[in-house]
């Protein structure tokens, strides 16, 4: 058995992308926690989550791109012989690039200002701030694009398509994760007012007894 250069690298770059998804779970598990919880109190452990996962990302997609250019450099001297000028090699760039600016500019933001209202928020119910903050379908868009647009990456570094289908398979993941992302939000918010309504009943019976 012979243990080369680029076999290391590659095994370097799928753990780096296997430890990036394992977090991106994590982080998933944690919006829905938050968008369905009911007392702040609930919410502090998992923004305390999201507060320290959540800067490693760009780390992530660092590692990932230069384990990614080692490897084209390295694969033109293999039996598959790519290179950057490779359309699916093109196309995995630029998706892992643009997704990143989204993070940048309205993930990583919008992600803190959500835990900043959390940990400065009293004990009690979460407040209308704190529950338009975490249901904002903006930010659970881009998250979700963010995840499945790289899962087509990951099919674009299996398959290796041509230039003319690369494009296809990231947007295919992009629209995919939108549609998840409006399916939980929908589920999210039929969980906080099915939550909510055995208290607006309790009230209103106890009304009913004082009368």
């Amino acid at each position: 058995m012979q243990v080369t250069l680029f076999g290391v690298v590659l095994f370097l770059h799928i753990t780096v992308a296997i430890v990036a998804f394992a977090m991106a779970g994590v982080m998933h598990t944690a919006l829905n926690v938050v968008a369905r919880g009911r007392s702040v109190q609930d919410l502090r452990s998992w923004a305390a989550v999201m507060h320290r996962i959540e800067p490693l990302f760009p780390l992530m997609a660092l590692l990932l791109l230069g384990l990614g250019a080692w490897l084209v450099h390295l694969g033109a001297h293999t039996d598959d012989a790519f290179s950057f000028s490779d359309g699916w090699i093109v196309t995995a760039i630029v998706t892992l690039v643009a997704v990143e600016a989204a993070g940048g500019a309205v993930l990583a933001p919008h992600g803190k200002k959500l835990v900043a209202l959390i940990h400065d928020a009293a004990d009690g119910p979460v407040t209308a701030e704190i529950r338009d903050a975490a249901t904002r379908p903006l930010f659970w868009d881009l998250v979700h694009v963010t995840t499945f647009g790289f899962i087509g990456v990951v099919f674009l570094m299996a398959a290796k398509p041509s230039g003319a289908w690369a494009w296809l398979f990231p947007v295919v993941g992009a629209v995919v994760g939108i549609a998840l992302s409006r399916a939980q939000l929908e589920a999210a918010a039929k969980s906080v007012d099915a939550a909510a309504v055995p208290g607006q009943r309790t009230a209103h019976d106890t009304a009913d007894v004082k009368a």
